[in-house]
């Protein structure tokens, strides 16, 4: 992995709520990201991760993602490459997430950079090295059960403990939205990634 490079993860149950509505790369259901970074030091990811935004060592950002049943405890993860052509946006968008660290976690995915959830750390940060011009997109947010296209209940329950509406087609973003980015070649594949499908 280099810096620059976007890994993505999925973390706890297959059917956890952001994986069931959520679908990317060939099919995988990744429901964390975060932006590699490689210093002198070792491996690290630039993620907003509850409770704020931080760097991780790799290592403790693929734990997370470790698929822990009878049968298998690997680590499940996608790493992307930006094309070449701009890649020229990263280092600028590495500076802009570094000052952006102790954000606190937003934990209702609402669209102010007052607080920060993963994809929206890292459309933030390309959108900065890009003049302040979008560069991963913005899409109406999702919250639909993909297997029964209506609003996934735990969604209901979620939004309801904080007394608000489901944020159903906001603007916003998804790992697995950007996981389906033209300009990202994903290079890697590990692990058993809820949904992925063979090439």
């Amino acid at each position: 992995m280099e810096t620059g490079d976007l890994i993505f993860t999925q973390i706890g149950s297959d059917d956890n709520i952001i994986s069931a509505v959520t679908e990317g790369y060939r099919g995988a259901r990744p429901d964390h990201m975060g932006v590699v970074l490689t210093t002198e030091i070792g491996v690290f990811v630039l993620e907003a991760f509850p409770p704020e935004v931080r760097l991780t060592h790799v290592d403790v950002f693929l734990r997370r993602s470790t698929y822990h049943n009878k049968i298998d405890t690997e680590p499940r993860y996608l790493v992307g490459k930006l094309r070449q052509e701009f890649r020229q946006l990263i280092s600028t968008a590495i500076e802009y997430g570094l000052r952006r660290r102790d954000i606190p976690y937003d934990r209702l995915y609402m669209p102010d950079a007052k607080k920060l959830y993963c994809s929206e750390l890292v459309v933030d940060m390309f959108s900065h090295a890009n003049g302040n011009t979008e560069f991963f997109p913005e899409t109406p947010m999702s919250f639909l059960d993909t297997e029964t296209g209506m609003i996934h209940p735990h969604w209901v329950q979620y939004y309801r403990q904080y007394g608000l509406e489901v944020p159903h087609g906001e603007p916003g973003s998804s790992p697995g939205d950007i996981s389906l980015d033209h300009r990202l070649d994903i290079y890697k594949v590990h692990g058993p990634l809820f949904g992925l499908r063979s090439a």
